[in-house]
């Protein structure tokens, strides 16, 4: 598969599988590929060769709403409308369930409570989106594409903006959901997080796939060299036993 902007080829050769009911991170230094490759996915992006395939379909095939209600995406930037409230703004992601001229069903009031809870953002219901924190702002957008209730979940950078407690919060908000059956693909900066919650890890340079798999089976020295441009250990995490790199310096 071939991506692209324009006569700008960002991906290239790409062949990838993202496993069932995984939860795949994507790791790599700035401008590989990797939100390139999800907007792919999410059919923001469409491939100038190949074809991106969802239970054996091609998304092309796929109606708006239909893929609304399969897959859910968190964009790495979103913009809320001025003047929305956070409990409104939650709401909109029972769109692709609702039929023309239907009310909110309970069944979407319960769907925007849960959401809400799950990422600790209840509180802000009656509050404007604008006059949010950028943390804030980030868990209501999260809350929005949970309310969606799809199987499949792309999220680009998800813990930006969040402070470290709200971090970790969110990410294993992502390992509950992956329990549940989901299949999640998110894309993370920081590579320890990648190797503690992730089952999968691709790993990508240059619009390319450098290695994918299990974290302790991708994660070395050797890829972390040749994706980052780092010379590092690699050592058991003490708390979860998952690789944890240890940063030596920048290659020379």
């Amino acid at each position: 598969m071939t991506l692209g902007y324009g006569d700008r080829t960002v991906v290239t050769g790409l062949d990838l599988e993202v496993p069932e009911g995984e939860l795949t991170v994507v790791v790599g230094p700035n401008a590989c590929g990797k939100s390139t490759l999800l907007r792919a996915l999410a059919r923001l992006l469409r491939p100038s060769q190949g074809d991106v395939l969802l239970d054996g379909r091609s998304l092309r095939d796929f109606g708006s709403k239909e893929l609304a209600r399969t897959l859910g995406l968190l964009p790495q930037t979103s913009v809320a409308p001025s003047g929305i409230t956070v409990a409104d703004l939650v709401m909109r992601g029972r769109y692709p369930h609702q039929r023309i001229g239907r009310q909110l069903s309970r069944e979407d009031a319960v769907a925007v409570a849960r959401a809400m809870a799950a990422t600790g953002v209840t509180a802000l219901a009656p509050r404007l989106v604008e006059e949010l924190s950028g943390g804030q702002r980030q868990r209501v957008w999260v809350a929005m594409v949970l309310a969606q209730e799809t199987g499949t979940l792309l999220l680009d950078e998800p813990t930006t903006f969040l402070d470290i407690t709200h971090q970790y919060d969110l990410l294993e908000l992502l390992v509950d959901l992956h329990r549940e059956g989901r299949t999640l693909v998110a894309v993370l900066h920081d590579l320890n997080q990648a190797c503690r919650y992730g089952t999968h890890l691709v790993a990508m340079r240059d619009g390319a796939v450098v290695a994918q798999g299990a974290p302790a089976d991708v994660v070395t020295p050797e890829m972390v060299r040749e994706v980052f441009d780092l010379e590092a250990m690699v050592v058991p995490d003490p708390a979860v036993g998952t690789p944890m790199v240890v940063p030596l310096g920048r290659r020379r």
